[in-house]
């Protein structure tokens, strides 16, 4: 939807340093307008994992800005440990941050893009979402649900004229967070955040007869 503006709308969801910051610089320099939903931070300030604050941040939105255009589901909770020091409070916090937010963004905002008569809805997932590897087991069960989630989404709804698109990144996304989190960290071995954004624009710019379900990225040197 056109916003008072003049500009098409664009939301993202999980906003945070490093690649929701770098989605905000890269669709406003497209010329969208952008809302940012967080915990912390964000311009609406909403836990994705609650479904009754997810419905008000998009009735707000609505009632601001309109029907986003493109919803960018940016959640996630990295747990990387062993298997027996995960505790069940810890598993489900992870399932919930990647799926359970999905699945209420998308239940807020499916429905007003069906009316609107079109929308793109982009969901980021990880390698973890194909293969599960040792001291991933919450982080990489979360991220395989969150990829049969969105394929769900996309063939149930792509006929509605709804683009579903699961970006998996395959790497680690350059920010001060991971180099602290991962010391050995070289920035020409990790993403860039303002490159992975730009996919992400590429993708909800993608006509309707040549739609991209899934897309990997990774950098030039990572080993797959």
């Amino acid at each position: 939807m056109t916003t008072s503006a003049g500009k098409p709308l664009a939301v993202i969801a999980g906003y945070g340093e490093g690649l929701g910051e770098a989605l905000k610089k890269t669709f406003e320099n497209d010329d969208y307008h952008v809302v940012t939903i967080s915990r912390s931070g964000g311009m609406i300030l909403a836990d994705t994992t609650d479904a009754n604050e997810v419905n008000r941040a998009f009735a707000q939105i609505s009632v601001l800005h309109g029907t986003p255009d493109v919803v960018i589901c940016n959640t996630a909770m990295l747990t990387i440990e062993r298997f027996f020091s995960t505790t069940s409070v810890r598993f489900e916090e992870t399932w919930r941050s990647s799926v359970m937010s999905v699945f209420n963004v998308a239940q807020a905002v499916i429905p007003m893009m069906i009316k609107q008569g079109s929308g793109t809805l982009l969901v980021t997932g990880a390698t973890a979402g194909i293969r599960g590897s040792k001291n991933f087991s919450a982080f990489s069960s979360a991220k395989f649900a969150l990829r049969g989630l969105s394929q769900s989404l996309a063939r149930e709804f792509q006929p509605q004229r709804i683009h579903v698109a699961h970006v998996i990144v395959d790497g680690i996304l350059w920010s001060p967070r991971s180099h602290e989190r991962f010391p050995a960290l070289q920035r020409e071995n990790a993403i860039e955040p303002n490159d992975a954004a730009s996919i992400y624009l590429s993708l909800a710019k993608q006509p309707a007869s040549a739609w991209t379900l899934e897309m990997d990225i990774r950098p030039y040197n990572e080993a797959f």
